[in-house]
């Protein structure tokens, strides 16, 4: 097999594994049919994605490659490092909490997805990412639609009055994906070539977009204004009048920045957008601050923003509303910084650096328009200008760290220095590369194991947990609260059933063995001190407990 044909098997493997992740639900047979099914199938294919990429093994050897390799070895170490001095529940940092599963194992298997990327990455694999973008944003659009009139297959309430969620299960993570479709379609409907029809069709679109948008949530404006404006001053720096772009630049880089403003309730744009949602973000980010401020190194663990929100608050937050409690920073290089510490912050940074080094690169390099490579910037850019006001949430994730890791592998593999040297040894570099090594088919075999074994023991203790819950059987529920691998939300979830079912004492011994694992969940010890029948000394401890967690709240005493 030859390397071209290698690599577009890879590359077509990730791209097929980035819109899997994106469109599964599986809202029969679990309580949470959104972010663990995700990341299940995320890290299965992930992990043979990165088995598959290891039969490049030039690409691993090649100098050029070297440094960016070197920053992704350092946030894959990094993560690990965390995960071994992190003290908390193995299964809570693994695969992270309830509602978000953004642990150690999201975050490596969407490492594992970039260095996919990185290899495989070719125009053609570019063009079919276009593709790709394009064709599920139709589709999510056009569910998105459906779902505004109440036509689903399935109920999810999300309690913020819409029900235009697409296949994210949150409102503002549609509108973000359908920022990043309107602003890619948009590109490909202005600098194409294409015929008038096809054009037609892309404006078409982004009007189903932005009525997505304007149904779900406002931030898809602006991951929709950021992305176009990118795509724009790229059009314009590539036309016969650069100075074009350099303004559109410069004007994009201060719409920014006054917008940043606006955001930290500062500067002339703050009356306009600065609501209570933005206040509570401002709160989150400081939090988040705090985190990396007193543990630099380590962080406080994958996913573990949420319990420590509340020590990391200042009194001022505490005193103005001790009821805003989030468990993300609602910014992804806050919450890696604040989970992982300074090093992978850093090392997330310089992937992000390298990103834009390469788009200068290959502009620099190019010496016509590409309006495929632009779409590709404009959708990489877009997500990031969401990356900056929301989660991680996995569904948009594999497209940001995919995109980032192709944009990267792009550049790399297109640059005219690539191999050079006699015809002798090119010769040799192409017959060892005709087929797949035995080493990396061992390598990508012992990959899928590890993948399935990660992936699959949350999602069927999630599926027993489904099953227990529909018996209605109080004998049946209650011991499947300590199926493994723990989930503190199911300790949660059957603490509060059979308390509302007048099981009070049942409830109780929930809550004492759930505190044991996880004694640091404000949740579980609120619970347990509102309970009528606990005794004086269980409320007198909770509370103690709740005022060690949440050190400045007032209204604990």
């Amino acid at each position: 097999m030859k390397v071209r044909v290698i690599n577009r098997y890879i590359g077509m493997y990730v791209l097929i594994a980035v819109i899997a992740v994106t469109l599964l639900v599986t809202p029969f047979n679990s309580i949470d049919p959104v972010n663990l099914p995700k990341l299940s199938l995320l890290a299965v294919l992930s992990f043979i994605a990165v088995g598959l990429a290891s039969s490049e093994v030039e690409f691993f050897k090649t100098k050029k490659n070297r440094t960016v390799l070197l920053f992704i070895g350092i946030f894959i170490g990094q993560l690990f490092f965390v995960l071994l001095i992190d003290s908390r529940d193995f299964s809570y940092k693994f695969y992270g909490t309830f509602g978000r599963n953004t642990g150690f194992l999201a975050y490596l298997s969407l490492t594992f997805l970039l260095i996919a990327s990185l290899v495989s990455a070719s125009k053609l694999l570019l063009k079919r990412y276009v593709i790709a973008i394009v064709g599920v944003g139709s589709l999510l659009a056009l569910y998105g639609v459906l779902q505004s009139k109440g036509h689903d297959f399935y109920q999810f309430d999300l309690g913020i009055g819409t029900n235009v969620f697409g296949t994210f299960g949150n409102a503002n993570f549609q509108s973000a994906f359908m920022g990043i479709t309107a602003a890619s379609s948009l590109t490909l409907g202005l600098f194409s070539k294409l015929k008038l029809h096809f054009k037609a069709l892309f404006v078409l679109l982004v009007l189903l977009a932005i009525y997505n948008i304007s149904a779900s949530s406002l931030q898809g404006y602006l991951n929709f204004a950021i992305g176009i404006s990118a795509a724009t001053t790229i059009y314009l720096l590539k036309s016969r009048k650069p100075i074009l772009g350099w303004i559109g630049l410069g004007s994009t880089i201060l719409g920014v920045f006054i917008l940043s403003l606006g955001i930290l309730n500062t500067g002339p744009l703050s009356d306009l957008i600065y609501k209570s949602s933005l206040l509570a973000r401002g709160f989150y980010w400081q939090a988040a601050a705090n985190m990396m401020l007193d543990h630099p190194l380590f962080g406080v663990g994958m996913d573990g923003y949420g319990d420590a929100y509340f020590r990391s608050r200042n009194s001022e937050i505490a005193s103005y509303n001790s009821g805003i409690y989030s468990d993300t920073a609602h910014n992804i290089p806050l919450d890696i910084g604040s989970n992982g510490g300074f090093p992978l912050l850093i090392a997330y940074l310089g992937i992000i650096i390298f990103v834009l080094i390469s788009i200068v690169r290959i502009m620099k390099r190019e010496t016509e328009f590409d309006v495929v490579f632009t779409t590709i910037v404009a959708a990489w850019v877009a997500y990031q200008a969401q990356s900056l006001i929301s989660i991680n949430q996995l569904g948009l994730g594999v497209w940001g760290w995919s995109l980032s890791g192709l944009i990267i592998g792009y550049e790399l593999n297109t640059r005219s220095d690539e191999i050079v040297g006699s015809t002798k040894a090119v010769h040799r570099v192409k017959a060892s590369s005709q087929k797949i090594s035995a080493l990396a088919v061992i390598t990508t075999f012992v990959a899928t194991g590890l993948g399935l074994a990660a992936a699959l023991p949350p999602y069927l203790a999630a599926n027993k947990f489904y099953v227990a819950l529909q018996s209605g059987d109080a004998e049946i529920i209650q011991p499947a609260a300590y199926l493994k691998p723990y989930d503190r939300a199911r300790f949660a979830y059957v603490a509060q059933l059979l308390q509302e079912n007048k099981l009070e004492s049942r409830a109780i011994a929930v809550l004492r063995d759930a505190t044991e694992i996880y004694p640091d969940s404000m949740e579980l010890w609120r619970r347990w001190s509102t309970i009528p029948s606990a005794s004086p000394a269980d409320v007198a401890r909770a509370l103690a407990e709740m005022k060690r967690i949440d050190p400045n709240n007032p209204d604990i005493k």
